[in-house]
């Protein structure tokens, strides 16, 4: 069903307009990314005297919920469309950075944090994630590629802002100052901007024929004969393989991110270096387009993540063994820093490839929750393993093993067939 449409010029692929305002709507979820996040607990920690392990607990909680509550966005997102979530989204993250100005309380803190992590980390992401496949399908990754630049500029730039806003009218206002930005400038540009697919707007996925009623009649004809639904991609082992592959990345990336200072400092780099060293990784994501155009939009998800699980494999390696230097870490980060930016893309790529456009949102928000529950695992053992014998090695060889059984479900996986499994 059509649910906005407007008539757009056919010499220019309007899917190009679509990934630029997919970014922006990753540069509009930092309200709710613990980059930005961060900076504003040690206000609450100074004005309310709470404690940093109290806060974090209660950021843990509401991440974990939230993640695990991002099926129901996804849902959404297919019943509507994501053109309405997107702007509905836009306005509830803007009414709750709103409410965490107000906050006084540590129940309400927790509050804000819950509705921070799944209307900006979940949905912001979701929603401009399930869009950009819908109008790419040959250059999918190389699109794709380019939609993460928002999250990459705001990962790069935010924290300072934030920093500096605080200073400057301080943590309230900070608050107050995404919201407007919210209202003023993200909501109206998605309102003038996006469109839901190409179909709705008379034109085939990357301007591919000429836009006839026959064509987008065949088209549409093949999404729905194509598409999974939700319950049937749980019935396959790709969901749950892929699923399974896509826990490894969050849990050792989150597990080493939370720990680095201490297990840089095992390794003789002081805290200096290290505070540079850690945002080395997410500047491979720079290079992201090109290798999306030689590598992932090419070849099969398959091959591509039995290249990523060995990349991970062989990070892990470095950093258990040959990590004895800032030079040496630098490069264990920026090798690591590769092999998630290849991998994510490639998941990205490969839902709408494995299990179709109709059902996306539901299908990716549930596959979220692998994620979240990788995420959640990271710091916990490893914060163990260094109170138990002082080091981490042990909880890194657990996780090179895990990546070999990645590495084995990989071999396996292949594009699903309907019919293969609902026709007899």
């Amino acid at each position: 069903m059509k649910t906005f449409a407007k008539k757009i010029n056919q010499k220019f692929y309007y899917g190009w307009v679509i990934v630029f305002v997919s970014a922006f709507s990753l540069f509009f979820s930092a309200p709710g990314q613990t980059y930005s996040i961060s900076v504003f607990i040690d206000s609450y920690s100074e004005i309310f005297d709470y404690s940093s392990s109290l806060i974090s607990l209660g950021y843990s909680i509401a991440t974990l919920i939230s993640g695990s509550l991002l099926v129901v966005m996804g849902k959404l997102t297919d019943k509507f469309g994501q053109r309405i979530m997107i702007m509905v989204v836009g306005l509830l993250l803007a009414i709750t950075t709103f409410y965490k100005s107000f906050v006084f309380n540590i129940g309400m803190i927790f509050v804000g944090f819950f509705f921070l992590r799944y209307f900006g980390q979940g949905s912001m992401t979701l929603i401009p994630h399930s869009l950009v496949p819908q109008w790419f399908k040959k250059r999918r990754a190389f699109a794709l590629s380019l939609e993460t630049y928002g999250a990459l500029i705001a990962t790069l730039s935010v924290p300072a802002f934030n920093y500096w806003l605080i200073g400057q009218v301080g943590w309230e206002n900070a608050w107050r100052f995404w919201g407007l930005g919210l209202l003023l400038v993200f909501i109206p540009t998605a309102f003038f901007t996006v469109i839901n697919r190409p179909e709705d707007a008379g034109i085939t996925v990357e301007n591919e024929g000429n836009g006839t009623e026959e064509e987008l009649k065949a088209e549409l004809d093949a999404i729905n004969k194509e598409s999974f639904t939700l319950q049937e991609a749980l019935h396959t082992k790709e969901f749950w393989f892929v699923g399974l592959m896509s826990i490894i990345v969050p849990m050792f990336t989150t597990g080493v991110t939370f720990h680095f200072f201490s297990m840089m400092s095992l390794r003789g780099v002081p805290p200096q270096a290290a505070s540079f060293i850690i945002g080395l990784i997410a500047l491979p994501a720079f290079i992201m387009p090109l290798v999306a155009r030689i590598l992932i939009d090419r070849y099969k998800p398959k091959y591509i993540f039995l290249l990523t699980q060995t990349m991970i494999f062989l990070s892990m390696v470095w950093l258990a063994f040959f990590v004895q230097s800032a030079i040496s870490a630098t490069g264990f980060i920026l090798f690591y820093g590769m092999a998630v930016a290849i991998q994510q893309v490639t998941l990205n790529t490969l839902w709408p490839t494995y299990f179709g456009r109709k059902h996306l949102g539901a299908i990716r928000g549930a596959a979220t929750v692998f994620m979240v529950l990788g995420t959640a695992l990271g710091p916990l053992p490893l914060g163990l393993n260094y109170d138990l014998t002082g080091g981490y090695n042990e909880t890194i060889f657990i996780m090179m093993a895990l990546t070999v059984g990645a590495f084995v479900m990989a071999l396996s996986i292949r594009k699903p067939r309907k019919e293969d499994h609902y026709e007899k």
